[in-house]
């Protein structure tokens, strides 16, 4: 599985992850502000933007896929289901990250009996059933529910209804299933420096996941921001920026980020 990327700027290595339905160019002025600083590679989920459909979406092969897109070191900036999957990349190959920032990301979307966390498995198996039925409406249901509560809702509603895929259903659907991966293990197992960027309003990924996650990893750095979504990048871009900055700072040394 190949899938389409591109790299700008100059400086430390970042890879952005974007989230279900949507492709890298989600991130927009953002990519730009961190390619001022960084060399920013945007990759595309398969089936997702301009990367072809795979016929295998397991796990581990979109995994690979993700591996072989990335520079050999980076700092990865999972957003939503990018989230998930960088996780997923750390505990295959945890020498590849530098660090990780998980931004509004889940690492067990659909909630367990031991991880109430999350999203209720009716309300998900509830959304894939109307995936099916009528996409171009789940899709902007979908759109409305990462806005609401935000300071921002209208910017970034804007900015969803612009960039929102419209790839096949089968493709979405496939992705879709993605966010059922359970990566608790993944998280408790990071090796790298990490950092949880959540929104209070967020309605997909509940404030309260910052204290369980960091149950799973006290080492996780855990921020809270205030009249955010699930869109914080786009609400809160100039405090997201420093706290990526600041990761990167901790690894690289005060040099790196200017």
């Amino acid at each position: 599985m190949s899938l389409w990327h591109e790299t700008h700027g100059t400086g430390p290595d970042l890879v952005l992850l974007h989230g279900w339905g949507l492709s890298s160019a989600i991130w927009g002025d953002f990519a730009d502000r961190l390619a001022e600083r960084y060399r920013v590679t945007l990759i595309d989920l398969p089936g997702l933007g301009r990367s072809a459909p795979a016929g295998d979406m397991s796990l581990d092969t979109v995994v690979e896929a993700l591996l072989d897109a990335a520079p050999e070191q980076a700092h990865w900036i999972g957003w939503s289901l990018g989230g998930q999957l960088a996780l997923a990349c750390a505990e295959q190959a945890p020498e590849r990250l530098k660090s990780l920032s998980l931004i509004a990301a889940n690492p067990c979307f659909v909630a367990r009996e031991d991880w109430p966390c999350a999203m209720a498995p009716d309300v998900f198996n509830a959304f894939v059933q109307s995936l099916a039925d009528n996409e171009a409406k789940t899709l902007q249901r979908f759109a409305a529910l990462q806005t609401r509560g935000s300071a921002s809702a209208r910017d970034e509603l804007k900015r969803l209804k612009n960039v929102i895929s419209t790839a096949e259903p089968r493709a979405l659907a496939a992705a879709l299933m993605l966010l059922e991966s359970d990566l608790r293990s993944a998280l408790v197992g990071l090796n790298c420096p990490a950092q949880l960027i959540l929104g209070d309003q967020d309605q997909l990924v509940p404030a309260g996941l910052a204290e369980q996650a960091r149950a799973l990893n006290p080492s996780l750095q855990a921020h809270m921001l205030a009249h955010s979504a699930h869109m914080p990048f786009v609400s809160h871009a100039d405090e997201v920026l420093i706290m990526l900055n600041a990761l990167v700072r901790q690894v690289d040394g005060a040099d790196a980020a200017g």
